[in-house]
């Protein structure tokens, strides 16, 4: 059984380095394959993996005529799958979903997002995109927090905690985090249940007094973020990623970390 570990983020946001980080500190002596997103391919950026023991580092991308994912077979222990960064994160998960259901040989241990704190605060418009993310993550890695400041992050932390979601909020410090396993550790703590097998009766609320009188299908709901209307269309739409991305080139400072 191959553990699976998915890292959402905008691009730039300093995936990598702290990827790198966890692989060393917090899988040693394990091996692992690091698929990443074939646009976020950068062979500059992925220098920072080339002397780390035990890792592989592949491409994942979608098929052009099924819209599957495509990603080499692996026989590693972990396996993490470094989403794309300019690309649509629900459509992404959605995908994630079925490409682990293909391989009952993987199980997906942990979801985290890193949020770019200073995009998150220069471009506001990118709350749902984030939102989406975190719905779907165990652990939320705050990055890139000096242009933010201090007084943003604790609101964006508070807003979260005051709705109750379960994901846990950790620092990220000159691109590192100082807790390598508490990012790893495989408790479920993610709203979203895509991952997790489930029993259609649980979502049922039984009234004795006003009982179906028709046979019906016991059939989970989609997760909010995968459903659709009748015309095919997310009934949750979220911001572009690229007119994201656009609006905060325009402002930041040209030094954030892959």
């Amino acid at each position: 059984m191959s553990k699976v570990y998915i890292f959402l983020g905008t691009a730039g946001c300093g995936r990598r380095r702290l990827i790198a980080q966890l692989i060393e500190e917090g899988l040693a002596a394990t091996t692992t394959t690091l698929y990443i997103a074939e646009p976020e391919r950068d062979a500059e950026a992925e220098k920072i993996f080339a002397t780390i023991s035990g890792l592989d580092v592949a491409s994942w991308k979608f098929d052009d005529d099924s819209g599957n994912i495509v990603a080499a077979a692996t026989n590693s222990e972990n396996v993490i799958l470094l989403a794309d960064g300019e690309d649509d994160p629900v459509d992404q998960m959605e995908a994630f979903a079925a490409l682990v259901e293909r391989r009952p040989e993987w199980k997906v241990v942990r979801v985290a997002t890193v949020v770019d704190c200073s995009l998150a605060a220069g471009v506001p418009e990118s709350a749902e995109w984030f939102r989406a993310c975190i719905h779907f993550s165990d652990v939320v890695l705050l990055a890139n927090r000096d242009n933010a400041g201090n007084a943003w992050v604790k609101n964006f932390q508070d807003t979260y905690k005051k709705e109750c979601f379960p994901c846990i909020f950790i620092l990220v410090k000159k691109g590192k985090v100082d807790n390598p396993a508490l990012v790893l550790d495989d408790t479920p703590r993610r709203l979203s249940m895509i991952f997790d097998d489930q029993d259609p009766i649980d979502d049922i609320e039984f009234d004795e007094e006003n009982l179906p009188e028709e046979p019906f299908d016991l059939v989970s709901p989609p997760d909010p973020y995968f459903a659709t209307t009748d015309a095919g269309d997310r009934k949750i739409v979220l911001p572009k990623t690229g007119d994201l991305l656009a609006a905060w080139d325009k402002i930041r400072p040209h030094n954030n970390a892959k």
